[in-house]
C-alpha cells in the first residue's frame, strides 16, 4: 500500500463511475482537505484496470454499476487479484447491494445519498482495517 501506516501522506484514490460527471464531482470532493489526492478516474471496467497498474492508489472507489460488469463482483475480484492491497469502497443506492458486493471482496460501502465529507470520511475508514 503507497499510504504510509503513520498516515504520513494523502490516500491515493482511483474514481471508477460510467458517468464523467460523476467522477469528476467524486475527484473534486475528494481533493477537499487534502487527506485524498486523486491518482485516475476511469469509465470503463479495462481503463479502470489499466489505471490501477499505473497508478497503484491505495483505494478505489466504484460504482458497480459499470458497463460489462455483473454488478461489479467481477471487477472486484479482478481488483483483489491484481492489487491485494488496495482497498475498495463501493457507492451504491441499495444496501442488499452492500451485504452481496461486501461479501464478495468490497472493503466498504457508502450510500450514494452521502454528504460531501462524508466522501473523505468513507475513503479513510476503508483503509483503516489495513493500517490498524
Amino acid at each position: 500500500m503507497t499510504h504510509t501506516a503513520t498516515g504520513s501522506g494523502p490516500l491515493r484514490v482511483l474514481v471508477v463511475d460510467a458517468d464523467d460527471r460523476v467522477r469528476e464531482s467524486l475527484a473534486g470532493l475528494l481533493g477537499i482537505g487534502r487527506r485524498c489526492i486523486v491518482v485516475g478516474t476511469a469509465g470503463h471496467p479495462t481503463e479502470a484496470l489499466a489505471v490501477l497498474a499505473d497508478a497503484a492508489p491505495d483505494v478505489v472507489v466504484i460504482d458497480p454499476r459499470l458497463p460489462e460488469v455483473d454488478g461489479g463482483r467481477a471487477f472486484i475480484a479482478r481488483v483483489r487479484e491484481l492489487a491485494p492491497e488496495t482497498r475498495i469502497l463501493v457507492l451504491g443506492w441499495s444496501d442488499n447491494l452492500e451485504q452481496d458486493l461486501i461479501g464478495h471482496g468490497a472493503h466498504a460501502f457508502l450510500r450514494k445519498t452521502f454528504r460531501p465529507r462524508e466522501l473523505v470520511d468513507a475513503v479513510l475508514a476503508a483503509v483503516r482495517p489495513a493500517i490498524a
